[in-house]
């Protein structure tokens, strides 16, 4: 166990003076929801030092909390608790860890209440026939040889990603490099290994967007009908359809702004449940007409997850069986808010391995070790420009209209998450390009990550 506290007087009576209470408490609400939540699953799920991922990866996040907070990360009941020195223990935020579904924030439950919900992680694993195969139908990777690309190139460029030479911190976790399905480079850091589950943020829409799909291939959700989300009855958004949550055209409002409260951060920490808060938003514009990029929107996907299939178990069961264990992905896993309900929009963990497999299925049209996984029918709408937004598809960025990389080819597509988190697929060129990390600095992201990209496709 471990118990950190810090207290500045004078500071705290100035940040008093220059915060109304009321913004002042949900600031801090949100801040050490964040921060339990983040700690616990670093510690948890991917299995880092607790005084790294504090010091390099919470703090530059959070700002002034720390002046004041006290944090607690109890390794024998895999808790974590942060709280802060004048609300005392009704203002603590804390998070506690499950095998198979991860770290789940206790807004307004309690730790009984979050275990009550029937929940049994899967027990497969891959068969030693499997294991030994070479990646990615098992887990042996062949060695690099001199092929059709500059390996001295992609070592550089791979080696780039890990220099601190950027006015702020780009904190690399991991690059991986797949040319014609295989592994050609690979590099780590941060404590992680080819073994580490690691979060996605957003690149998790992708994931929430292929369950949506095996829904709609089997015949079991459709694409133009009303998405089946029983608190929208009756409502004027009952007429929403799918293929319009699927293209971030909803037209329901939302606040995609990380810097303080905004809805997604109210969301994410201060929500007990997620799903409804995403779909209880108001409707303010008409559908299919607006693109805005919302987190609720893809936990409104999960929403309709959850009508469909039912609870936690069964939402559980079916993304591992019908997507995680047909691409031989048996660590992975999307974690749950405390009322059991998945959170599609941000809380995906996967091996890098695991995520570059996500993207080469998508880069495969669709097809797994000769199995067809997506019909071409939902693969041609995953990737086609959204009528809202020229450089979306469906839950999906994608490069046609050359809005994020004009000299690029264009037929480059990717999922996106926050902190610069990236599956990268460029056809053209039979690539899958992944970069996890931690990089505050969103203009950093951009640069970095876009050097990187082109040094990359210029070495093949």
């Amino acid at each position: 166990m471990t118990l950190k506290t810090v207290f500045y007087p004078v500071i705290l009576v100035s940040l008093l003076a220059s915060v109304s209470g009321c913004s002042l408490v949900r600031d801090l609400g949100v801040g050490k929801g964040f921060s339990a939540k983040y700690l616990c699953s670093s510690v948890f799920n991917s299995g880092m030092a607790e005084e790294k991922v504090i010091e390099d990866f919470i703090k530059p996040k959070v700002r002034q909390l720390p002046w004041f907070w006290r944090v607690d990360v109890d390794r024998d009941t895999h808790q974590v608790s942060v709280g802060d020195i004048f609300t005392g223990q009704r203002g603590t935020a804390t998070a506690i860890y499950t095998a198979g579904k991860g770290c789940t924030l206790l807004v307004g439950k309690t730790r009984e209440d979050v275990e009550s919900l029937p929940f049994t992680p899967s027990s497969a694993s891959a068969s030693a026939e499997a294991s030994d195969a070479e990646w990615p139908l098992g887990e042996r990777v062949a060695p690099v040889t001199a092929g059709d690309f500059d390996t001295d190139a992609l070592d550089k460029a791979v080696a780039g990603m890990f220099e601190e030479k950027w006015p702020s911190a780009l904190n690399t976790t991991s690059v991986l490099v797949v040319h014609k399905g295989r592994i050609v480079a690979e590099a780590y850091d941060n404590g992680a290994t080819a073994d580490t589950p690691l979060l996605g943020w957003s690149m998790t829409k992708s994931v929430t967007g292929m369950l949506i799909g095996i829904l709609i291939d089997q015949g079991r959700l459709d694409l133009d009908g009303p998405a089946p989300i029983p608190q929208w009855q009756g409502t004027d958004k009952a007429a929403i359809t799918p293929r319009q949550l699927l293209n971030m055209a909803s037209g329901i409002e939302n606040n995609e702004n990380y810097k303080g409260l905004s809805d997604v951060s109210q969301m994410l920490y201060l929500e007990s449940d997620q799903l409804s808060f995403a779909a209880g938003q108001a409707l303010v514009h008409e559908p299919g007409t607006v693109f805005d990029y919302s987190t609720p929107e893809a936990n409104r996907l999960a929403a309709i997850l959850r009508s469909v299939l039912g609870g936690q178990q069964a939402v559980y069961d079916f993304y591992q069986n019908e997507l995680f264990h047909k691409l031989g992905i048996y660590t992975g896993f999307i974690e749950f808010d405390a009322s059991g309900g998945m959170v599609g929009g941000a809380y995906g963990y996967l091996t890098t391995r695991d995520w570059a497999k996500l993207g080469l299925l998508y880069l495969n049209d669709g097809i797994w070790d000769g199995e067809r996984v997506f019909t071409a029918h939902w693969m041609r709408f995953a990737l086609a420009p959204s009528p809202a937004a020229g450089h979306y598809g469906a839950q999906l960025w994608i490069n046609t209209d050359g809005e994020r990389w004009y000299d690029l080819p264009e037929d480059i597509f990717y999922f996106m998450g926050h902190q610069g988190q990236r599956v990268i697929m460029v056809p053209s060129k039979d690539l899958v390009i992944v970069r996890t990390g931690v990089t505050e600095d969103y203009e950093l992201q951009k640069q970095a990550i876009s050097e990187f990209l082109h040094q990359v496709i210029a070495a093949f």
